[in-house]
């Protein structure tokens, strides 16, 4: 047995069932995105870019995604904490604090996060939970 620690990751399956589900409630709100999957470390996984949407939002997309894993938390959140006056949210590097980032959870562990960009900040964070929750439930 080996006293190495080990982390939950994202399979591909994962990966699929997330931008599958991402893509399917864009879809149904009417509107086109780009869809981020990375790990724990912000390396891209998984990437759809939806026929039609601009290309700005191909790197929004996987920078919400870097950040969300980074930060361990929603990008929600710290738009959040950016609109009650946390103004120093906007030094750090890796912080982008406009919703749309989620972070996958396996267990208590973060094993990596979706980024989505295209739509309305609240859209946007609409799908990423959407996939975030298809890969986390994923069986």
């Amino acid at each position: 047995m080996s006293s190495q620690p080990s982390k939950p990751v994202l399979t591909r399956q994962q990966v699929q069932a997330a931008l599958d589900a991402g893509e399917a409630t864009a879809r149904t709100a009417g509107v086109r995105v780009s869809l981020a999957v990375v790990d724990d470390g912000g390396h891209l996984l998984g990437f759809v870019r939806m026929d039609g949407v601009h290309t700005g939002t191909v790197e929004v997309a996987q920078a919400k995604a870097r950040c969300a894993a980074g930060f361990r938390k929603p990008t929600r959140e710290m738009a959040q904490s950016l609109a009650a006056g946390m103004s120093a949210l906007l030094t750090l590097p890796g912080s982008l604090p406009i919703p749309g980032g989620v972070p996958v959870r396996i267990g208590e562990q973060v094993a990596g996060a979706i980024g989505v960009s295209g739509a309305s900040p609240d859209t946007d964070d609409e799908i990423a939970r959407a996939a975030e929750a298809a890969a986390a439930n994923y069986q």
